[in-house]
């Protein structure tokens, strides 16, 4: 996951996702599966506030692909987070690719 997210998914956040929770988007104790489209990078923060004040109260996410989710605010705004690409590979001249 921390590959694919390098950073928590929660929208504006971008606390590195190396020292994030991995968490699962539909949870664990509801039928959700420990896959990559059920799973994203948040920080402790925002791992906490999503259980903290659950889908009532609180955000709603959802992922519509690996990876991709979409976040509702508690006032019915819809945020959309991608993972960010990969860095390419850079191949310096004289250098062999493997």
């Amino acid at each position: 996951m921390q590959h694919r997210d390098r950073t928590c998914r929660f929208p504006g956040c971008s606390r590195v996702a190396k020292q994030a929770d991995v968490d699962h988007t539909k949870d664990w104790q509801h039928g959700g599966k420990t896959t990559p489209d059920n799973l994203a990078c948040l920080c402790r923060h925002h791992h906490t506030l999503k259980h903290r004040l659950g889908p009532d109260e609180g955000w709603k996410v959802r992922q519509t692909a690996s990876g991709v989710l979409e976040w509702t605010d508690p006032m019915g705004q819809i945020r959309r987070t991608e993972p960010e690409p990969s860095p390419a590979a850079i191949v310096l001249p004289g250098s062999q690719s493997a």
